[in-house]
């Protein structure tokens, strides 16, 4: 995992590779499908086995290799996380392994920071998102060499 923290941070620092490519369609040819594929497939099992920066690795995919617009690689990725996040939660509901209330107030706030998000997405593209990937892969990095 720690291996792929620096060439995450590559991708999105690199200027020719992240780019915003705002008001541009996107592409839904065999390249773009398989890219996502392969990319849903490898980051769902990172995201079962540790989940941290799941979003952040699905949006550098699709921007840099899908060639996504950043507001549509952030639409696909919050779709994917919904879906990753129910399967989680029925598994941890069958095995009574769910504390509600702080689940719920968890919830409450994810959906707040994702209204915040789309909103700053919406409005500032890539000017906003570059910085924000950053400090999440600088903030997991930490997590992971401190184990907190």
């Amino acid at each position: 995992m720690l291996g792929i923290l620096p060439l995450a941070a590559f991708c999105v620092l690199n200027k020719k590779l992240f780019k915003d490519n705002a008001g541009k369609s996107v592409e839904f040819n065999r390249k773009t499908l398989v890219v996502v594929i392969i990319a849903a497939f490898i980051i769902g099992i990172y995201d079962g086995l540790y989940g941290p920066g799941t979003g952040t690795f699905l949006i550098i995919v699709f921007t840099v290799f899908a060639k996504m617009p950043t507001a549509s690689a952030n639409a696909h990725t919050k779709v994917i996380n919904l879906s990753t996040n129910i399967a989680a939660l029925v598994v941890f509901i069958m095995n009574g392994q769910v504390l509600f209330t702080i689940g719920i107030a968890a919830a409450a706030s994810n959906m707040l920071g994702n209204y915040i998000g789309a909103g700053l997405v919406m409005t500032k593209g890539s000017k906003i998102v570059k910085p924000i990937v950053i400090i999440v892969l600088l903030l997991l990095l930490v997590k992971i060499i401190t184990g907190y």
